[in-house]
């Protein structure tokens, strides 16, 4: 496991920090842009309990093992409450992933990165839920990537990593220890900029966003990865 996943707990690669974004850019660019324009094929999620229509998304699961991605077939996405007080304990049906970026390389290439980092045995056995989220802001509505506020997913470890960014301010991402002690803070600003947290170690959450040119549409894409070890 690489160190900084052991303490502090997490890895904050930003800019020209982040190797892979360099090697998705200079491997697999054209099938790295079609993934990330993807995002604008998200659905509106209609389970917000505070009323907001800020958040779109996809969800799929796979499973990881011996280098090679499984798609399973499509459920549910289940939280209990314990993780999350506001949208967990019920079923939340969210549309998967569309076959083209399921199937996108660079999906591939992005796990493969994300488990070399925590996982040096490649017959274990990962299951992986992937979620692509837009958080969009509105001068009369704030986008709350984590409308549940700072928490823990339940899972290994958490890859939440940056596809876009378009005219937002806020979306500070922060970093606390099990006693809710800061460890770290950064802006996920460029495509490519990753924070890999260790969610038995830490907790994370996100600020809420708004827009930088209020005449402007503002939007916030991210896609998420949580590890659960089978």
């Amino acid at each position: 496991m690489n160190t900084l996943l052991q303490k502090p707990g997490f890895i904050l690669a930003l800019g020209e920090a982040s190797q892979l974004q360099q090697h998705l850019t200079q491997r697999m660019g054209q099938a790295y842009q079609r993934f990330r324009q993807s995002w604008n094929n998200l659905l509106r999620d209609p389970y917000l309990r505070d009323g907001g229509s800020y958040r779109y998304r996809r969800y799929s699961v796979f499973h990881w093992q011996n280098k090679r991605l499984t798609v399973l077939p499509h459920e549910p996405h289940y939280q209990s409450s314990h993780y999350n007080h506001v949208h967990g304990g019920f079923n939340r049906n969210f549309r998967a992933w569309l076959p083209t970026t399921l199937n996108n390389p660079a999906l591939l290439e992005i796990v493969r990165w994300a488990t070399g980092l925590f996982s040096h045995n490649p017959a274990e056995l990962w299951r992986i839920q992937s979620h692509q989220f837009r958080i969009v802001a509105r001068p009369d509505q704030l986008g709350k990537p984590t409308p549940e506020g700072v928490h823990k997913d339940g899972a290994e470890y958490i890859l939440i990593m940056m596809m876009d960014r378009h005219n937002v301010k806020g979306g500070v991402s922060r970093i606390y220890d099990n006693d809710m002690r800061p460890l770290g803070e950064g802006t996920l600003e460029q495509a490519g900029d990753i924070v890999l947290v260790n969610d038995r170690a830490v907790y994370h959450g996100v600020t809420e966003i708004s827009p930088q040119d209020p005449t402007q549409p503002a939007w916030r894409d991210v896609l998420v990865l949580t590890f659960h070890k089978q």
